[in-house]
């Protein structure tokens, strides 16, 4: 039987047409469209300066929120669940859940760091969303609870963001076997700390604002 190794190899060309896929899929800025195709505002400019859902909802209203919630995360779950049902098998599961967490990981970078915007994007919480929805919808589900549980206790989204990150490392490792989309599943949830740093220290400040 050929090795994990070897099948990621043959497959390498497929893998990278893939990511690029991915990531110019999660380039595109829902958001910041959205809100300047309806309302004419530029998210940009105006609340926390972020394209994503909950700056969207505050700016240009909550059913435009929601809207770029579920379009952000559609963006990461579509490209990582088809890359799963096209990637020959041949024996090696694990093949194609590496090709799933790399391609749904390169949808998540897309939205972080979007060429169009220069490399300023949004904080990667829809995206990564979608990307276990399609992958580990179980761990997805324990990660909505957090947030749920989270966000009716402060009404903050970046607390609540932050709850379900921690949640999904924890049941990433005690729902089961480890497969080989973990290493990519760990960079994602790495990204999106990352890109709440800015909200961690308004935290520590007390000055981040409720939804």
């Amino acid at each position: 039987m050929e090795t994990l190794t070897t099948l990621v190899d043959d497959h390498g060309a497929a893998l990278m047409l893939w990511c690029a896929i991915a990531f110019f899929a999660g380039s595109i800025p829902f958001g910041l469209l959205l809100a300047m195709g309806f309302v004419k505002t530029d998210v940009r400019l105006a609340g926390s300066g972020n394209i994503g859902a909950t700056n969207v909802a505050r700016v240009a209203g909550k059913k435009l929120g929601l809207v770029t919630l579920v379009l952000d995360a559609l963006k990461g779950a579509v490209p990582a669940l088809m890359v799963t049902q096209v990637t020959p098998v041949d024996g090696a599961s694990q093949v194609v859940a590496l090709h799933g967490g790399l391609v749904g990981l390169s949808a998540l970078l897309g939205h972080c760091f979007t060429p169009w915007l220069r490399f300023r994007g949004g904080k990667g919480v829809a995206t990564g969303l979608g990307v276990l929805l399609a992958l580990h919808p179980e761990v997805a589900g324990y990660g909505l609870a957090a947030f749920a549980v989270a966000f009716l206790a402060s009404r903050v989204v970046s607390v609540s963001s932050l709850s379900a990150a921690v949640m999904v490392v924890i049941a990433l490792f005690w729902r089961g076997p480890v497969d080989a989309s973990l290493v990519p599943m760990l960079m994602c949830l790495i990204v999106i700390v990352a890109r709440h740093t800015d909200n961690i220290r308004r935290l520590r400040r007390r000055q981040e604002l409720p939804l």
